[in-house]
């Protein structure tokens, strides 16, 4: 991963630089909800720092997802329950340099709308979004996130074993507040710069993470863990997928407060 300076990150604070989220039919980037409410923060899954980090200027972010999308394939699913990325960005005083260390991810499951899975699947099918070890800030502009995820679905059926992107082969994001550049024949969409719209007792910013770049790949150990219906739910998902053929939307809340600010 690409570290910066002490100065670079600085800046990009200062100017809203460091905002993120987190974990997608394809339509337009839209910007964050602003009926969506201000979430709570209570930045209790900041990782710890280990050496050479220090408290002494480093800052953790909590980003709360409020509202979205998640399209993979044919399965597209309104976010209806916050999904909630805690990270640090994290200073080595030796180097000056800041390193992004992820904390935790936490999310609900979520109810599947009705018709992406229909029969034979015949009761309700839940989809959760889960961390897959992937998480990276690039440096440059409109503030990217590389973010791996998987996406567990869950039912009396399915079991709880059912997932769609694994560690090994997660569904890797590369989040943009600005401009995605797609493969020919899908349109780009554009998510909305990070605007601070709280500044005590610590900052909040407000943004819209967008990606329609990412592939999908078909699920696994589904049914009893024993896979037997991978079939049946990658023909009803629509997956494996191509990249362009899926879609990510986060409406987020980011706060950042600095380490040594934590209790």
């Amino acid at each position: 991963m690409k570290k910066e300076s002490f100065v670079q990150r600085r800046r990009r604070l200062a100017a809203g630089a460091a905002a993120f989220a987190a974990t997608a039919g394809l339509m337009s980037g839209t910007a964050a909800h602003a009926d969506d409410p201000i979430p709570t923060f209570d930045f209790a899954d900041c990782p710890a720092l280990p050496a050479p980090y220090t408290a002494q200027g480093s800052i953790c972010m909590e980003a709360i997802v409020t509202s979205g999308t998640f399209q993979l394939g044919k399965f597209n699913q309104t976010i209806t329950s916050p999904i909630k990325m805690t990270f640090a960005s994290a200073l080595n005083p030796d180097t000056q340099t800041y390193t992004p260390i992820f904390g935790k991810m936490q999310a609900d499951k979520m109810l599947v709308q009705p018709g992406i899975f229909g029969d034979p699947i015949v009761t309700a099918v839940y989809a959760k979004p889960e961390y897959a070890g992937v998480f990276d800030q690039p440096t440059g502009p409109d503030f990217h996130i590389t973010l791996g995820l998987r996406v567990r679905l869950t039912n009396p059926f399915l079991g709880g074993t059912c997932l769609i992107g694994d560690t090994g082969n997660a569904i890797k994001l590369n989040l943009t507040t600005g401009t995605t550049a797609p493969p020919a024949g899908t349109a780009p969409i554009t998510g909305k710069a990070a605007t601070i719209v709280q500044r005590t007792p610590f900052v909040i910013r407000q943004a819209t993470h967008v990606d329609n770049t990412f592939s999908v790949p078909g699920a696994k150990g589904c049914a009893l863990g024993l896979g037997l219906v991978n079939a049946v739910v990658n023909a009803q998902a629509g997956i494996p997928s191509a990249a362009g053929k899926n879609q990510m939307i986060f409406n987020e809340y980011i706060g950042q407060k600095a380490y040594t600010a934590l209790p």
